[in-house]
């Protein structure tokens, strides 16, 4: 009970925080575990973001991923940095951390890098990658994913 209150608390130390805009994304994509790269799992995720300024994000996020075909439903607290590399192109540094409900629920985390395309002002072709580890279950899964990022 105490891995999940903290991941609460966690997940929502921004919501008091008064945005200036609305940011979000939504992802789609696979997750294996690392140990057999054979098996493909779907993996959907999607943010709420605060942007503190252009380059860096705080936010919550959630989704839906297929793990071993057990289905997950993970929430967590995020973070995205931009690097200040390139106009168009960006790279970009993420991380996550929080809880999974489902069959087998637990506390994750995760960390990815990738690539903020930039459309315009306010939108963006987001293209990622990283690692995810779970933390009952002991295994570590890598993760790719493509989406839309909108900024208001």
């Amino acid at each position: 009970m105490k891995k999940i209150l903290t991941a609460i608390i966690f997940a929502f130390a921004f919501v008091a925080v008064p945005a200036n805009a609305l940011t979000l994304d939504a992802q789609g994509g696979i997750c294996n575990r690392v140990s057999s790269m054979g098996h493909f799992n779907m993996s959907f995720y999607g943010h709420f973001w605060y942007p503190i300024d252009q380059m860096l994000f705080a936010g919550l996020g959630g989704g839906y991923e297929e793990l071993n075909n057990v289905g997950y439903i993970p929430l967590s607290g995020s973070l995205w940095v931009r690097l200040p590399i390139g106009r168009t192109v960006l790279p970009v540094a993420t991380g996550d951390f929080g809880y999974m409900f489902g069959k087998d629920h637990q506390m994750f985390w995760r960390a990815g890098a990738g690539l903020d395309i930039k459309n315009g002002d306010n939108s963006s072709i987001i293209v990622s990658g990283g690692y995810q580890f779970l933390n009952n279950s002991g295994y570590g899964y890598i993760y790719f994913h493509a989406g839309i990022l909108i900024e208001m």
